[in-house]
């Protein structure tokens, strides 16, 4: 069954966005890291790329347990993120660690800071699969005021590389075409967004974590 995990609305951020998607592609992921009272030391790191989700997975991880979130932590400094996994322990209280890749590639240089992350427990977010494509680039479209069908969600979800920078990319394509145009979005727009990027092999936007 997919849903969302909904974030308090202070929480939610500038942009809106209140909220992650479930499917079946990342509830595993979800039900580990949620399950915060068995995480080994009070600790996790969350990878997975830029649009994965990273962020509102992480606000609500705080909302729910009263812990802490650091994001983007190979961008924080070594004493920073080491007084985070301590203090976790002395306070009883989880923290999550998010990046885009395992903290073995953050370059850390205190070998005991890496050896208290390499404990904690590493949960990757994983491919998007069709469900999870379809829904987010409803999502993404429908913050710049865009309605995209279930239909052609769909159309588009089966023919798209199975990443979140590409679902990104779609979707910012497709909002370029449907401005440029401006007309509502058909299978006609959706199925020469699709084969530009994959004649170009087109880059995302920046994308939030």
């Amino acid at each position: 069954m997919t849903g969302q995990f909904v974030l308090p609305f202070a929480a939610a951020g500038p942009d809106g966005d209140n909220g992650f998607i479930v499917t079946a592609a990342n509830r595993a992921a979800v039900e580990r890291l949620f399950d915060w009272t068995r995480l080994p030391f009070g600790a996790a790191v969350l990878i997975g790329p830029a649009g994965s989700g990273k962020t509102a997975m992480g606000r609500s991880f705080v909302s729910g347990s009263g812990g802490r979130f650091i994001d983007d932590a190979v961008r924080e400094s070594e004493e920073t993120l080491f007084h985070a996994w301590n203090r976790a322990q002395t306070l009883a209280t989880p923290v999550l660690f998010a990046a885009s890749t395992p903290p073995a590639q953050w370059g850390i240089g205190l070998p005991d800071l890496l050896s208290r992350l390499n404990a904690s427990l590493l949960v990757e977010i994983p491919p998007p699969d069709v469900e999870m494509i379809a829904l987010l680039l409803q999502k993404q479209l429908a913050h710049a005021g865009l309605a995209l069908p279930d239909v052609l969600a769909h159309y588009a979800a089966v023919r798209l590389e199975r990443s979140y920078p590409a679902v990104r990319a779609l979707a910012h394509k497709i909002d370029q075409m449907a401005l440029a145009m401006q007309r509502p979005i058909g299978q006609r727009l959706v199925r020469d967004a699709l084969t530009i990027l994959a004649d170009t092999g087109g880059s995302p936007p920046d994308a939030d974590s």
